[in-house]
């Protein structure tokens, strides 16, 4: 069965392409906002998965209300500090207290978000060799009415909007040589050092 996107054409040239092939073909709007490429495919795309739909609606729901999709990016730097013995922390309640003050910092008193720090990216040239794949692979599938210019312009804004987010991780070593951030461990160091054994190293490694 087939899923309309909210480009109609695409969903039937690619339903066309592959119908004679497959008993069962699916198309899903891959740009859908607003339920997003997982939802769209268990709930709407998927025969007979009302159960995995219904849980990952709650899981949904569970993460919305408790908002515990924050950024490890600051409790990788929190990990990054502690190794360089800008701060010490003897405990995992210390670790998560010191990427609480690090994330407070960055947000509140620098007015800034996690991915304004320096980051470290895929090169740039492979990133646009990616871009002018993705965008040939669409040319292909909609050969019969060709994207306009509105449209692929579209596509590149927001491919390199999500680059930033999806293929940059925060540069940790720079950050952490960044005058306000080393004050800012200076400072911290007198609430967070470890005041029975200062060398102690828990495993605190956030991971990715």
């Amino acid at each position: 069965y087939q899923r309309t996107s909210s480009d109609p054409k695409e969903s039937y040239q690619s339903f066309y392409r592959y119908k004679d092939h497959f008993d069962d073909v699916v198309t899903l709007d891959y740009h859908d906002k607003e339920n997003g490429v997982v939802e769209n495919l268990f709930c709407n795309g998927t025969k007979h998965a009302e159960h995995t739909c219904q849980h990952f609606l709650r899981k949904k729901d569970e993460v919305s209300r408790t908002n515990l999709a924050q950024s490890l990016t600051y409790k990788n730097i929190a990990y990054g500090a502690h190794q360089l013995a800008l701060t010490s922390m003897c405990s995992r309640e210390e670790f998560d207290d010191v990427a609480n003050k690090i994330q407070d910092h960055q947000e509140n008193t620098l007015g800034r978000s996690s991915y304004d720090f320096p980051s470290k990216c895929l090169d740039k040239a492979v990133l646009e060799k990616l871009l002018e794949l993705s965008i040939g692979h669409r040319r292909e599938i909609l050969a019969a009415s060709p994207l306009t210019k509105a449209e692929e312009d579209q596509i590149r804004d927001e491919y390199w909007d999500k680059v930033k987010t999806k293929s940059c991780d925060a540069d940790i070593a720079a950050i952490l040589k960044m005058p306000e951030w080393v004050e800012f461990f200076n400072a911290l160091e007198t609430d967070t050092s470890c005041h029975s054994s200062k060398n102690a190293s828990p495993s605190l490694r956030a991971s990715r």
